[in-house]
């Protein structure tokens, strides 16, 4: 079995005033540099809380961060995984046009799976299913907030009430509802998972074991919040087969609506 580095980051929340991202771009260009896999994987941009007026310029300001990043590192296979966040309709439109453009680029609504590693968002509670979880997501699509309310949400963060809750919110909790969605969406295949990278909690983790399964989350880049790059070993092969798994699992799920 050959082996190759892969990394993964998510809740970046870019097109917000309270991302500390800019921060960490540096380590995430070095880490794209040496890696064959980044995956982001959810809430890598935050729409509703966009600091510009209208979605067209958002678009545009996420066009422009992926184009840049996924041009300067070819030999990187970058997976864009969707979060409540991010999952807009116009944005995964955007990541459909984008992956045509681009041989390492690819994304989905839901997770994707690499031999015993999966990487899901997270954002399952009360959503076992993909069509329920698509349900839940859609409560985040409506036009950005009002301008009054970034800063009173800035103000929240910067009090770190935030990571607050999250540093109060039992470590096995989200797991659990993981841990039931992930049986409902991979069937049979869940018993060949080991490892699971998530993010949505905004609470950094590594090698939480629930169920004989190993948790990781890498935390999110919002002031008052801590936030790490994961690196993780694969088998190429093992990605191979889990973007073809991808591709057809893509087309009976998104295809409609990214017509």
């Amino acid at each position: 079995m050959q082996t190759a580095i892969g990394h993964t980051i998510s809740d970046l929340h870019l097109l917000t005033t309270r991302s500390s991202a800019a921060k960490m771009m540096p380590s995430l260009h070095h880490a794209a540099s040496e890696a064959g896999l980044f995956v982001l994987n959810g809430d890598i941009f935050d729409f509703q809380w966009s600091f510009y007026p209208d979605l067209k310029r958002s678009l545009q300001y996420v066009e422009d961060w992926i184009d840049d990043l996924v041009e300067q590192y070819p030999r990187c296979q970058f997976v864009f995984i969707t979060g409540n966040h991010d999952s807009l309709p116009a944005y995964e439109k955007l990541l459909e046009d984008l992956s045509g453009r681009y041989a390492n680029l690819a994304w989905d609504p839901f997770y994707l799976k690499v031999g015993e590693k999966v990487f899901l968002h997270g954002d399952v509670h009360h959503s076992p299913t993909p069509e329920t979880l698509a349900a839940y997501r859609s409560r985040w699509h409506g036009p950005p907030h009002k301008p009054w309310t970034h800063t009173v949400y800035y103000v929240f963060a910067w009090l770190r009430i935030p990571r607050l809750i999250h540093e109060l919110t039992p470590a096995d909790r989200p797991v659990a509802d993981v841990i039931t969605y992930l049986k409902a969406e991979l069937g049979p295949h869940f018993g060949d998972v080991q490892d699971v990278y998530y993010g949505h909690t905004h609470k950094p983790q590594s090698n939480f074991l629930q169920q004989g399964l190993r948790f990781h989350n890498t935390g999110a880049t919002l002031h008052g919040v801590r936030s790490r790059i994961q690196t993780f070993l694969y088998d190429p092969a093992d990605l191979e087969q889990g973007l073809q798994e991808r591709n057809h699992h893509h087309v009976k799920t998104v295809g409609a609506s990214v017509a």
